[in-house]
């Protein structure tokens, strides 16, 4: 991949623990560049964050998420994978950069993709939801059943695939232009965005 190393690390939003294991791949890898699959919106937004902090409003859907997740330990926003991130490459002067879809970009798509009929069906699908039983035995597990059954809709799935080409494409310019990067991508995107860059020139 033209010199570039790349390491991901598929992490699980919301997860307390999950910081420690991004220190570690930060102090293992030390690496040129810190990507992550937030928006740069949202990378500025973490910043403010972690200079004043302020209270973090949730959905619905967020909320029922974080009620689950914490079966696998303290649960937290904004989200402590992506806070530890920014810890790390602030006290390296490692740069940062987030390769999800700006705000613009994400409400075009979503606007493209997501019918009527869609938006109605996951609004009132939620109590349907909020009644299932995951069966996981990881967070990463329970992670990625909770992301196929809040997004099997088609027009949510779809959007997913689109994001997830959007961060390939990112990752393969800081690939041409970088010695190495760790990437911090939700486990629910990072099978999909790994094949994808494998399948690019």
């Amino acid at each position: 991949m033209d010199g570039c190393s790349i390491v991901f690390l598929d992490v699980v939003r919301g997860l307390k623990s999950e910081a420690d294991r991004v220190f570690d791949a930060f102090k293992s890898t030390a690496p040129d560049i810190l990507a992550m699959s937030i928006s740069n919106e949202e990378v500025r937004g973490l910043r403010d964050y972690a200079e004043d902090p302020f209270e973090v409003d949730m959905s619905r859907y967020e909320e029922l998420y974080a009620k689950h997740l914490a079966r696998f330990g303290d649960v937290f926003l904004p989200p402590p994978c992506f806070l530890a991130g920014l810890e790390a490459a602030d006290r390296s002067g490692t740069d940062i950069i987030g390769v999800d879809m700006d705000d613009e970009t994400h409400t075009a798509a979503y606007c493209a993709l997501v019918s009527g009929y869609d938006l109605f069906r996951h609004t009132t699908r939620f109590n349907f939801i909020k009644l299932r039983r995951f069966n996981a035995k990881t967070p990463a597990e329970f992670a990625v059943l909770w992301d196929r059954a809040v997004n099997s809709l088609g027009g949510f799935r779809e959007l997913e695939r689109e994001r997830e080409e959007f961060m390939a494409k990112e990752l393969n310019k800081i690939l041409a232009k970088r010695k190495s990067c760790l990437a911090l991508i939700d486990v629910e995107r990072a099978e999909n965005v790994r094949r994808l860059l494998r399948e690019r020139p």
